[in-house]
């Protein structure tokens, strides 16, 4: 053991007198040399966002290390100090100042030195990127038509060459730095409406303008001219009836109170009647004919307007009546009370009883008794003697009870009967539908399609269930238990659908004269 000890003291201070001693009190640290501050120019640097930098430190050594977030990065942040201008830093994350839009022309300024040596400080300045270029551009097909919205993205280009998309214009932070203006349409919810009414859209063409607040000089124009190669769908439906209010249920007791009736629903409303006047005309603007439609509600005077390209457009109408209402549900029956116990009580009764008592008889016994023979000598013989005894033996006594007695239970009650379900209403009667053409527009009219259907009937109401009848109360004997009451009635199915319409189609003048209505508005 000893001579382990001995080598192995040996064998350190052959180690330790190879090694440098370094100074009293201080552990030896290498010595930055130099650094350099370093940015990856791909990297956007726009107000409000935030991007990374690096340090690489040159040692005396001759090595070489990075900070973390580099390639074989392992320095921590904390070794360094840096100071931004225009910004903030988190660690290499250098936030920029959203006070510094618009970008263009503007830097954000960078200093940073090891903590221990700030005489080996440097310094980056940067100039901030902008836009150069926006485009919006639809993602989804869309009909070139009044009222369609058009979903798109917005694609934007920055002055270092980099793009970036923008999918959700919803999203308030993705549209933040740009202006949305709208011409024959409106912006809603990230979408472009162009408007409902072809008078308001001057010359059939329809248009987004979007302008960047990053660089107000960008702008880009989505303009749509559209062609009215649409579907039109123009409905119309009178009210349902309401439905009847179930009848109420009917109360507990003796018997229970029968449930009440529901209520029949009410009828449905009838479709309104329409008027749809068509004309052709030829359209010097798209050079091609478009058919006018002008429709007209007869019960609310509401006046609508199309226009219809005979090459892939057209026109459906209905006017339906209104549902009729459902019939209420019969209330259901109460149920019987229960009868009620018979009544108690106590009575004294004589009854006779066999107890036993002791009595006293005379019994005859053998008894031993020695006696002197005829020889002379002494023996034993038996002897008859009368002696008194006590035994038990049954009597018969009378003796006083207290019995408990309980009269006839009460009979329970009848349950109520249910009540009566109420009938559907009927639904209404389709409007009539009369379509106009012209001379001109007759040709085209199997592009228009009119429908008058009658609204469906309501579903009668269900009958309500007889209440159960009140079990019978207990008593010597036992109550009768109640009937249970019927169920109310109801008619099974639906009431009657209403009637359709007439569709007729008739000839009319020519009647359209085309203006249009510029409007213009900024959201």
């Amino acid at each position: 053991m000893a001579k382990y000890h001995f080598l192995l003291i040996v064998s350190l201070s052959f180690l330790l007198s190879g090694m440098k001693t370094p100074a009293a009190g201080a552990p030896f640290v290498p010595k930055i040399d130099s650094i350099q501050v370093v940015f990856d120019g791909r990297q956007l640097i726009l107000p409000g966002e935030s991007f990374h930098i690096g340090i690489v430190s040159y040692y005396k050594n001759g090595k070489v290390k990075k900070t973390v977030g580099f390639d074989g990065g392992s320095v921590w942040w904390w070794n360094y100090k840096v100071e931004v201008s225009g910004g903030a830093d988190f660690g290499g994350r250098i936030l920029v100042n959203e006070e510094l839009a618009p970008p263009k022309g503007k830097y954000i300024g960078i200093k940073a030195w090891p903590r221990k040596q700030p005489e080996k400080a440097k310094e980056l300045l940067l100039p901030l990127n902008y836009e150069t270029k926006i485009k919006y551009r639809a993602t989804v097909a869309f009909d070139k038509s009044p009222g369609s919205q058009i979903k798109g993205e917005l694609v934007t280009e920055f002055n270092n060459g980099d793009k970036r998309i923008y999918t959700n214009l919803r999203n308030s932070k993705e549209s933040a730095n740009f202006r949305f203006y709208t011409k024959g349409g409106a912006w809603r919810n990230g979408k472009f409406t162009i408007d409902p009414d072809f008078m308001k859209i001057d010359s059939h063409r329809a248009s987004l303008v979007i302008r960047s607040l990053q660089n107000r000089s960008v702008t880009d124009t989505f303009s749509v001219l559209l062609d009215y190669k649409h579907a039109y769908d123009l409905q119309f439906s009178g009210s349902s009836g309401m439905s009847g209010f179930s009848g109420t249920n009917g109360g507990s007791g003796f018997p229970g109170s029968n449930g009440g009736n529901g209520q029949n629903g009410e009828y449905g409303s009838d479709g309104p009647d329409l008027g749809v006047w068509v004309d052709l005309y030829r359209d010097s603007v798209l050079n091609c004919d478009l058919l006018y439609v002008y429709a007209q509600n007869s019960f609310t005077g509401e006046e609508y307007r199309y226009l219809v390209n005979p090459d892939g457009g057209r026109l459906t109408v209905n006017s339906r009546g209104g549902s009729g209402g459902v019939g209420g549900s019969g209330g259901n029956g109460g149920d019987g009370s229960s009868g009620s116990d018979g009544r108690k009580w106590t009575e004294t009764r004589t009854e006779k009883k066999i107890v036993q008592k002791p009595v006293t008889k005379k019994v005859t016994k053998k008894q031993k008794k020695k006696v002197t023979n005829a020889d002379g000598k002494e023996v034993e013989v038996d002897e008859d003697v009368e002696v008194d005894e006590v035994v038990m033996v049954d009597v018969e006594i009378d003796v006083d009870v207290n019995v408990e007695v309980q009269g006839p239970g009460g009979d329970g009650g009848d349950g109520g009967y249910g009540g009566t379900g109420g009938l559907g209403g009927e639904g209404g009667y389709g409007g009539n539908i009369t379509l106009y053409f012209t001379d001109d527009a007759l040709p085209f009219q199997q592009l228009f399609v009119a429908h008058s259907e009658g609204g469906s009937g309501g579903m009668n109401g269900n009958g309500g269930s007889g209440g159960n009848g009140g079990s019978g109360g207990n008593g010597n004997p036992n109550g009768s238990s109640g009937s249970s009451g019927q169920h109310g009635p109801s008619a099974m199915g639906w009431a009657d659908n209403g009637q359709s319409g007439q569709i007729i189609i008739k000839p009319t003048e020519e009647f359209f004269f085309y203006t249009t209505k510029e409007s213009a508005s900024e959201r």
